[in-house]
């Protein structure tokens, strides 16, 4: 508890964007329990001497007290030199980790043992070249959909004799896009009559004719393995089928019949999913927006579409 008070009262200030020297920032530092055990010995090393009157005892304790100082210049310099080049993430569901890849540079010396990491998520450690930038990938979890913005980013190290620890605690300026969680539906769709000409295909999974085979994706039904191809050797397949119908689908809000609010939102996001996997020309309505079928197995269409959902106020 008294870790986070320190971490919000170190972390207050403008939210940050990249590239950022650390120099720029307010470095705190404090012993760490080596450093508080380092300092009882001092002083006892000092109440021996004095009741001894032992001279190369207060030698030796002053010596160490030294030590212990110069070793927090090199610590803060450890950490102040480097800079935040930049980072990268990509939307991930609800639940999900977002992996934070983020690079640190050092201009000048190495640097060792800076452990980088969210507020009480897992913190990684590497030693930086001169000169190079090194990428930490950074675990976050995620809970609901809809914007995410990140705790505080902490940068630390104890290098060199682990007594003190330096950090800085930073806001970062960056807005993650979580979609809703996928929640299996019976796929339920509605037919694009607006065109009439009867030239496209619904692509509805598993009716009407086959249509060809590709690559299998992570997710894809058993049901729609084409097994034989598998068994003669020719590596994992999935089929795909068309409907004579001729139409483009629309995926519908009022399709779903079920009171909850997210549960709805979930089973839209499935069933998107599902429409993307089987190449089908699908579109989607929800209450004031409705996004036209866009090209099958787009990737752009299927993110526009699964924005839409996340935002849903």
């Amino acid at each position: 508890m008294i870790r986070n008070a320190i971490f919000r009262i170190t972390s207050r200030g403008p939210r940050r964007t990249l590239p950022l020297a650390i120099r720029k920032l307010r470095i705190y530092i404090l012993p760490t329990s080596r450093g508080y055990l380092f300092a009882f010995v001092i002083l006892a090393i000092l109440a021996g001497s004095m009741n001894y009157n032992n001279n190369p005892g207060f030698l030796f304790a002053f010596l160490l007290a030294a030590m212990a100082m110069m070793s927090t210049l090199y610590t803060q310099k450890n950490l102040k030199e480097l800079t935040m080049v930049s980072e990268k993430h990509a939307p991930v569901f609800a639940g999900d980790r977002i992996w934070f890849d983020l690079a640190l540079k050092s201009h000048t010396a190495p640097r060792y043992s800076i452990s980088v990491g969210f507020q009480d998520e897992e913190i990684v450690t590497r030693d930086i070249p001169a000169g190079e930038a090194v990428t930490f990938r950074l675990p976050l979890c995620t809970k609901k959909r809809g914007v995410f913005k990140p705790e505080r980013l902490i940068l630390s190290s104890t290098y060199p004799f682990g007594l003190f620890r330096t950090w800085v605690a930073i806001r970062m300026e960056s807005d993650y896009l979580v979609y809703p969680k996928p929640i299996p539906h019976p796929f339920v769709v509605s037919e694009d009559t607006s065109t009439g000409d009867g030239t496209g295909t619904s692509g509805r999974p598993g009716t009407d004719d086959f249509r060809d085979l590709r690559t299998y994706q992570p997710g894809d039904p058993l049901k729609r393995i084409a097994w034989k191809t598998l068994a003669r050797g020719q590596g994992l397949w999935s089929k795909t089928f068309e409907s004579e119908s001729g139409q483009a689908v629309y995926i519908s809000w009022e399709d779903i019949h079920t009171t909850e609010r997210e549960e709805k939102i979930s089973h839209l996001c499935h069933l998107v999913m599902e429409a993307h996997r089987s190449g089908v020309p699908y579109g989607l309505k929800l209450p004031g927006i409705t996004i036209r079928p866009g090209e099958a197995g787009g990737l752009a269409h299927r993110d526009r579409c699964l924005t839409s959902l996340a935002m849903m106020a």
